[in-house]
């Protein structure tokens, strides 16, 4: 009997840990753009929140950059949907692979990533946005597409969340329309 009932208890705990497993791929799955595997909008807004409020307690700096690809629509239709999931992963990856392990890189929309660079100094977001168009443009160049695309960049000053990502979003399209491959601050 006192086998059976090691047994059981093994048998138990076995599904307890299985169970526990599965939540955390849950978690991990709500929290993640499915193609990317970046942050996806809604975890993006949380660590945003996280981060402005961090930021507006201590001394140090927060910097948004947000990267668009122009015309992403048009590309599907003229690409196909496939071939733009495969170079919306390869950017993912060269933003990934540029950028420190304490910035936070989620999927914004379609064709667009957000970038939130805590603890940087305040003329430095420019920098990695330079940084970031040599490498989006040295991993994606195999493909043969020519793809534009825009970088806004913004210092976080304390405002409200909506209106730091609407100025985000009016800088990427100023970018957009103003030059295309040209950074706004």
């Amino acid at each position: 009997m006192d086998l059976s009932k090691d047994v059981l208890l093994k048998e138990i705990q076995d599904l307890r840990d299985e169970n526990k497993r599965l939540k955390r791929q849950i978690e991990e799955l709500n929290t993640r753009d499915r193609l990317t595997g970046l942050l996806n909008r809604g975890s993006l807004y949380e660590r945003l929140e996280y981060e402005a409020v961090r930021t507006a307690r201590g001394q140090s700096y927060l910097s948004l950059l947000l990267i668009r690809i122009s015309d992403f629509k048009g590309l599907v239709e003229e690409h196909g949907r496939d071939t733009m999931d495969v170079l919306v992963k390869l950017m993912s990856q060269a933003i990934t692979e540029t950028v420190r392990s304490v910035d936070i890189v989620g999927r914004y929309e379609d064709g667009g990533f957000l970038l939130l660079l805590p603890d940087i100094q305040p003329n430095k977001g420019t920098v990695v946005s330079e940084r970031l168009k040599k490498a989006i443009d040295k991993q994606i160049s195999p493909m043969g597409i020519r793809i534009k695309y825009s970088i806004g960049v913004k210092l976080y000053r304390d405002e409200p969340i909506n209106e730091l990502l609407t100025e985000i979003e009016r800088l990427a399209t100023s970018s957009e329309v103003e030059g295309v491959g040209r950074v706004h601050k």
